[in-house]
C-alpha cells in the first residue's frame, strides 16, 4: 500500500467515525454527512482519488451491501398479512408515481433518465428515521415502510429497464438482456422454492443461516454467499450489480422469517464502515465549488420540488384505505427522500455517459436536499400527529 492510499484511508475512516456524532448534533442523516464530507475531502484529493482504486472498490461493496440490507430488511410476512385492497391501493399509488413521473419528462420533454429521478423510492433513510422517532412498530411506520418497499422493489426495476434502453435500445440485443432479466427472476424463483423445501426437510440447518453464535460467524458467512452469488448472477444477466444484490436480500428475507440476528451482524459490518464509505466515495467524485453553481442549486430545488408534489398527487389514492389527510402528507413525505437511488442513478448514469457531471452534481444535490429538508418535515409531523410507539 502507497503513501497516498494509506492517507486517504485514514481521513476517510476518521470521516466514517467521527460524522455520526456530529450529524446527530446538528439534527442531520448520517448519510448526507457523509456525503458533504467527502465533498470537502474533494477539495484536497479529487485529482488523487482516481489513483486509489481501493477506494472505488470499498465504495462499491459498500453500495452493494447497502442494497442487500434494503432487501433483507422488507418484512414479507407484514406484507401477507396486510389486506390486498390495501396491498391494491399501494401499488396504485407506485404507478401513479411512475406514471407521472414519465408525463412529466415526457411533457416537458426532458432527458428519459430524469423519470427515473422523479419516480425512486428508497426506504433506507426513511427506516433510520422511524428508528431514530422511536415509531418503529406502530401501525402507521408499517403501513408506510410496506407502502416503501413495494415503491423500492418498482423503482428499481424500472432503473433496470430504463438503463438497458440506453444501453443497446429497441434492437435485438436489448430483447436478449429482457429475455436474461426474465431468467434471472426465474432462476431466483426456483432458488427461493427449492431452499424452501430443503430447509423444511432439514431444520437444524436454519441456524447456520440466521444464527451467529459460533466462532465461524457461519449466518454472516451464509448471508455474504448468498449476496455475491445474485451480485455474479446479476452481471451474468448484464444487470447492475445492484439489482442481484438488492433481490439476493429480498430471496433470503422470503425464506428466513427469524433472521434479526444476523441483520444485526451484518448491519454493524455495513453501516460501521463500507457504507458509510460509499457515501464518502461519492462526495469525493464532485467537485464542492461547481455543485453550489447558482445553475445547479436551481436544477437540483426544482428536482427535489417535482419528487415532492408527484407523491402528493398519488398518495391522494390513501384516502380509500382509510388514510387521514395529515397521514397522506406523512405518505408523500416518506416517499420523497430517496437519497441512495438518487445517488446510484447520478453515479450509474455518469459511468454510462448518459448524464454529464453538471447534471449528476444535481441529481446528488438534490439527494442532498431532499435528505435534510423532507425528513425534518417529516419529524415535525410525526410530534404533531402524536404517533407514538405503543410497543
Amino acid at each position: 500500500m502507497g503513501k497516498l492510499e494509506a492517507i486517504l484511508l485514514f481521513v476517510i475512516s476518521l470521516g466514517a467515525f467521527i460524522i455520526p456524532f456530529i450529524s446527530k448534533r446538528i439534527n442531520l442523516p448520517s448519510s448526507v454527512g457523509e456525503m458533504i464530507y467527502g465533498l470537502i475531502l474533494g477539495i484536497f484529493f479529487k485529482n488523487t482519488v482516481e489513483h486509489v482504486p481501493i477506494v472505488r472498490f470499498l465504495g462499491e461493496l459498500g453500495f452493494i451491501i447497502l442494497m442487500y440490507l434494503a432487501g433483507l430488511e422488507i418484512d414479507f410476512e407484514k406484507l401477507k398479512s396486510t389486506p390486498k385492497k390495501t396491498i391494491f391501493l399501494y401499488t396504485v399509488v407506485i404507478f401513479s408515481i411512475i406514471s407521472l413521473s414519465f408525463l412529466y419528462v415526457f411533457y416537458s420533454k426532458q432527458n428519459l433518465i430524469y423519470a427515473l429521478v422523479y419516480l425512486a423510492t428508497a426506504i433506507g433513510l426513511l427506516y433510520s428515521i422511524l428508528k431514530d422517532t422511536g415509531i418503529i412498530k406502530t401501525a402507521t411506520a408499517q403501513s408506510i415502510l410496506i407502502l416503501g418497499s413495494i415503491g423500492e422493489i418498482a423503482s428499481l426495476i424500472t432503473i433496470t429497464f430504463v438503463f438497458l434502453y440506453f444501453r443497446f435500445g429497441f434492437t435485438l440485443e436489448a430483447f436478449l438482456h429482457f429475455l436474461g432479466i426474465a431468467i434471472f427472476f426465474s432462476i431466483a424463483y426456483v432458488s427461493l422454492k427449492l431452499f424452501k423445501i430443503y430447509i423444511w426437510w432439514h431444520p437444524h440447518l436454519l441456524k447456520h443461516f440466521v444464527k451467529s453464535e459460533d466462532a465461524s460467524e457461519t449466518g454472516v458467512r451464509a448471508n455474504l454467499a448468498n449476496m455475491f452469488i445474485f451480485v455474479a448472477l446479476a452481471n451474468l444477466f448484464g444487470l447492475e450489480p445492484i439489482i442481484g444484490a438488492f433481490f439476493g436480500g429480498i430471496l433470503f428475507a422470503l425464506v428466513f422469517k427469524e433472521r434479526e440476528e444476523v441483520m444485526e451482524k451484518l448491519s454493524a459490518f455495513g453501516y460501521g464502515f463500507l457504507i458509510p464509505v460509499f457515501f464518502i466515495e461519492v462526495g469525493l467524485r464532485f467537485d464542492i465549488f461547481e455543485l453550489f453553481q447558482p445553475d445547479i442549486i436551481k436544477k437540483a430545488l426544482l428536482f427535489s420540488f417535482i419528487i415532492l408534489c408527484i407523491r402528493l398527487l398519488s398518495s391522494s389514492f390513501l384516502f380509500f384505505s382509510g388514510f387521514s389527510w395529515k397521514e397522506v402528507i406523512l405518505s408523500a413525505l416518506s416517499l420523497s427522500m430517496p437519497l441512495t437511488l438518487l445517488v446510484a442513478i447520478a453515479t450509474l448514469g455518469l459511468e454510462a455517459d448518459i448524464l454529464s457531471e453538471m447534471e449528476a452534481s444535481a441529481i446528488v444535490l438534490a439527494a442532498i436536499i431532499t435528505g435534510l429538508i423532507y425528513p425534518w418535515f417529516f419529524k415535525y409531523l410525526i410530534r404533531y400527529l402524536k404517533i407514538e410507539d405503543k410497543g
